[in-house]
């Protein structure tokens, strides 16, 4: 699907270029220079990335080594855009425009550990846990945009573009394999917590600056009115956040000998000193295709 928005874009920007080839009468009378326009359609998020963590310890006791390891693949779905414009032409083919968005998009994630031991005695065993994890993401842009527009009756082709400021949020609920060991009753036990992790709404920093670039046609039925369509770019830089653990006590994830294990703050300071990051870049960009109408009012030049 995002292969074939960004084709859509690439059309349209065609569409315009061709558009704006052809010969303009200068002299035809001209739309009224004011544009109102309403639209929705759909946002192709690009959040995709995954969080890597691995950890090998032992010996302890009478285990040899534990090896432990988690991947929490994040990928938006398909989402929600929709908003409003305000456009002056200062001229037949060239204004400004004042562009407000709305996208939302889910974006779940799934963790996946493997975990694995070896005793003394040469044993070895592997266990896999799959984990699915919710999120989400939104933003709204506001631009101030260069708009052209080309053609003549029916059919209009349009491009713009320029400076976007976004406001945005996004958050992340997933978990990791964590390994602990006890010996009870001369028994020596091992797991894996399901420990939970978290990028709270406000990880992200909430207000950043960037671009769009768009192109599309109008249908007009009248001078006063028309239908368009558009597909449109928004650009806004990566940031990295880093994921938070939720403090508590878990149990075992794939025996029921440890119940109860606490992931206290000793925990989370043992795994800043190795160096032990959970980190995720997030890309808060987004492609917008919509359709939507468009109102021309303040007279005709």
């Amino acid at each position: 699907m995002k292969k074939q928005a960004i084709i859509a874009l690439a059309l349209g920007l065609g569409l315009a270029a061709a558009a704006a080839a052809q010969p303009i009468l200068r002299d035809a009378p001209g739309h009224p220079p004011f544009e109102f326009s309403l639209f929705g359609g759909i946002g192709l998020s690009q959040i995709k990335g995954t969080t890597n963590y691995e950890d090998q310890w032992g010996p302890y006791s009478l285990l040899r080594s534990v090896s432990e390891q988690t991947a929490i693949a994040t990928n938006a779905k398909m989402g929600f855009a929709g908003g409003g414009s305000l456009a002056y032409y200062f001229s037949p083919n060239f204004g400004l425009q004042a562009l407000f968005s709305y996208m939302k998009a889910d974006v779940p994630n799934a963790a996946v550990t493997d975990f694995s031991w070896t005793w003394t005695d040469g044993s070895s065993y592997t266990k896999t846990g799959t984990w699915p994890g919710t999120g989400s993401f939104s933003s709204m842009p506001f631009s101030l945009d260069l708009v052209g527009k080309f053609g003549a009756g029916a059919f209009e082709a349009h491009f713009s573009g320029g400076v976007t400021m976004f406001v945005n949020t996004f958050e992340q609920n997933s978990f990791f394999g964590y390994g602990v060991t006890t010996i009870q009753g001369g028994y020596q036990y091992i797991d894996a917590l399901q420990v939970g992790l978290q990028i709270p709404s406000g990880t992200l920093k909430r207000t950043a600056f960037g671009a769009n670039v768009g192109a599309g046609f109008t249908i007009n039925f009248s001078d006063m009115i028309g239908l368009r369509a558009d597909a449109r770019y928004y650009y806004c830089p990566e940031q990295v956040v880093t994921w938070n653990f939720l403090l508590g006590n878990y149990d075992g994830t794939f025996f029921g000998d440890i119940a109860n294990e606490p992931f206290a703050e000793a925990d989370v300071q043992l795994l800043q000193d190795l160096g032990k990051t959970f980190e995720m870049t997030v890309n808060p960009s987004f492609i917008q295709i919509s359709l939507g109408l468009v109102f021309r009012f303040g007279g005709n030049r």
